[in-house]
């Protein structure tokens, strides 16, 4: 049972693996917000490139070697910051250059 516990954990990180990924951020209230998860990652989590934009409420991050974002560990950092991260699925052709939901302006 344990086994298979393991291999089900396992398939479901997998399932997360990619090498950049974006995340819709709950819970900010301005700018110093985004600030602080920035400056929060790269220190305690330093693997990780970060940018917070505030006024989509969007993070994007990535690894500085290129490897896959460890969605869980990225999501478990930002709780412990008070904030909500939500993956944003992936569109088939990728994400906007301007990095909102929205057609860019």
């Amino acid at each position: 049972m344990k086994k298979i516990m393991l291999i089900l954990v396992l398939i479901g990180s997998l399932a997360f693996a990619d090498s950049a990924v974006k995340m819709e951020i709950g819970g900010m209230t301005c700018d110093g917000c985004a600030s602080g998860i920035e400056e929060s990652f790269t220190e305690d989590l330093p693997k990780y490139k970060v940018h917070v934009n505030y006024k989509t409420a969007i993070m994007t991050v990535s690894t500085q070697n290129g490897s896959d974002v460890n969605v869980n560990e990225v999501k478990t950092a930002l709780e412990e910051l008070g904030f909500k991260g939500t993956l944003m699925k992936k569109p088939k052709h990728g994400f906007s250059k301007c990095g909102s939901k929205s057609k860019c302006g």
